[in-house]
């Protein structure tokens, strides 16, 4: 005769085992850490974009709702090491970017702005927006840059990724066609550009040129399948990682947009999201996810 299982064995088991343990196929991602607020930079906002520079080794983030960038060192651990305000020239920051001549670039959507900022110079301007045309007043939402310092806006006023050259000029732009929600956009080493709209769920893959390569993605509850996917990001291996606020995972889909598999799920515990609104992941695969309702970056490799 088959025993039943308790039904406090089982709560016992979903408490001990790992969030990632549960979601992850074989094991391939583990949770390393979180950064949170402490007695030295204060309670965190609601936290905005993440950019991590490859080149010192550093982590940089918004907090929206206190109107500043932080940054993280990394060599055992992340340290904390600076803080920028602009003087309170930033007031509602979100998605960030860095070029390689070290100038960071901040959208201020509510502003409809993104900001051209010179740390070490102490200067701040804003990007001529004036040769973009368009049906609606231009309403910046994440952005990328590419290993040439272009830079990419995505539009979500108009459904449209901006490409500016790395003097700033407006070159061209994408429309983002069939598609509802425009939210994210990251570019690859490769140049090919990788666009999430959130309402239909669905993510396209462009060339260099701005010709669609693929098309996939949906929402529903099936597997692989979209509830409120909010941020994208790509490895070196091409593997495309979405994170979904609604489901509290992240989605992990290979460079023909086959579903591989999730990990996390919601909760506050270590290792769970809750409400995740971005994600990035660096050239060593460390996947950095804004905790947007546990107040923090959970890191993960």
């Amino acid at each position: 005769m088959r025993r039943k299982i308790k039904p406090v064995i089982l709560l016992l088991f979903f408490l001990i085992i790992p969030a990632t343990a549960l979601c992850a196929s074989k094991g391939q991602v583990k949770h390393l850490t979180s950064i949170t607020g402490n007695s030295e930079i204060g309670r965190f906002g609601l936290l905005g974009g993440i950019f991590f520079d490859e080149n010192r080794n550093r982590l940089y983030f918004t907090d929206t709702t206190n109107g500043r960038i932080l940054a993280f060192v990394f060599n055992d651990e992340f340290k904390y090491i600076s803080k920028f305000t602009g003087g309170g020239a930033l007031t509602s920051p979100t998605s960030i970017v860095k070029d390689s001549k070290g100038n960071f670039f901040v959208a201020e959507p509510g502003k409809g702005n993104v900001l051209a900022i010179d740390i070490e110079r102490k200067s701040i301007k804003t990007i001529d927006f004036s040769a973009v045309s368009g049906a609606n007043p231009i309403y910046p939402g994440n952005m990328a840059i590419d290993s040439e310092d272009r830079l990419y806006i995505a539009d979500k006023a108009n459904q449209r990724i901006l490409l500016f050259d790395s003097n700033l000029q407006f070159k061209k732009q994408i429309l983002v066609k069939g598609s509802r929600g425009l939210k994210d956009v990251k570019v690859d080493e490769t140049g090919r550009i990788y666009v999430l709209s959130t309402i239909d769920g669905s993510i396209c893959v462009y060339n260099s040129e701005g010709n669609l390569l693929l098309r996939f993605g949906s929402r529903g509850s099936g597997k692989g399948e979209f509830d409120f996917p909010t941020s994208l990001a790509v490895d070196q291996k091409g593997l495309i990682y979405v994170a979904d606020q609604h489901k509290n995972q992240v989605l992990v889909f290979n460079d023909k947009g086959r579903f591989l598999y999730a990990f996390s799920q919601s909760g506050w515990r270590e290792g769970r999201l809750y409400r995740p609104s971005f994600i990035c992941v660096n050239s060593s695969g460390r996947i950095f996810v804004v905790d947007r309702a546990n107040t923090r970056i959970s890191v993960f490799e």
